[in-house]
């Protein structure tokens, strides 16, 4: 992922000037529950860079509601 995907992903949210981005990261099946981990998270805006190791392991999954989803 580029700072270009993080621009074109977060553009309605830095556009409305919201400071601390908000999206969700979702993890794999834990084996023991079978169920997925979902963490909604917030990073500031002025720090797209800082979001390139977060997500480095994580893929664009869409949005909905205006909050972008990652998966692993």
């Amino acid at each position: 992922m580029t700072i270009e995907d993080l621009e074109h992903i977060f553009q309605n949210q830095i556009e409305e000037g919201t400071e601390r981005l908000y999206f969700m990261l979702i993890d794999d099946v834990d084996p023991v529950t079978d169920k997925q981990t979902m963490t909604i998270t917030r990073h500031p805006a002025a720090d797209l860079v800082g979001l390139l190791p977060m997500l480095d392991s994580f893929h664009y999954a869409g949005s909905g509601a205006g909050m972008p989803r990652f998966t692993k």
